[in-house]
């Protein structure tokens, strides 16, 4: 019981946080951010006003390039304006900063506050698998119903004794 109560709270704690918009989770899984933030691990990230980035502050955000995935990495040089800062971003294990300049929206920003190591691979496991673990939940479900409904009677007529039935009239 114990068992089962920890695991409801370590889904639920996490769901809350990210339904009410307190914090977001993102798996780390590229080796961009190593040795501080390992490949595998689960950065937690807290919403902050863009007038508290600092350089150096590893921060969430969607790449504005290419697939525009989400990733993490630090602050290495802020331009312009408090209001909308332009970001120069780098992951620590890079050579180079990244290619391009970031244009902060909104009135918020994602700055990174935690990482738990290894987590990150359960939950892009979790991400993937997540259908086909509910698809198979639903159909050992209407599986175990069904057999309800079509279930054999539990007590049979014996064949023989209708048939002696019969013989007899």
């Amino acid at each position: 019981m114990l068992f089962l109560l920890a695991a409801l709270f370590a889904v639920a704690f996490p769901v809350a946080g990210i339904a009410t918009g307190r914090w977001r989770l993102l798996p780390i899984l590229s080796g961009s951010m190593a040795p501080r933030i390992p490949t595998g691990s689960l950065a937690l990230a807290m919403p902050a006003s863009q007038k508290s980035i600092r350089v150096g502050e590893v921060i969430v955000f969607n790449i504005p390039i290419g697939d525009h995935h989400q990733t993490a990495h630090r602050v290495v040089r802020i331009h312009g304006s408090s209001r909308n800062p332009v970001l120069e971003t780098k992951g620590d294990a890079n050579q180079a900063a990244d290619p391009w300049r970031l244009k902060l929206s909104g009135n918020s920003a994602w700055i990174v506050r935690a990482k738990i190591p290894l987590v990150g691979y359960a939950v892009v496991f979790a991400q993937r698998w997540m259908l086909l673990l509910l698809g198979g939940g639903v159909l050992a479900l209407l599986v175990g119903c069904l057999r309800l409904i079509w279930r054999q009677p539990l007590a049979t007529a014996d064949p023989t004794s209708a048939a002696h039935a019969a013989s007899r009239h």
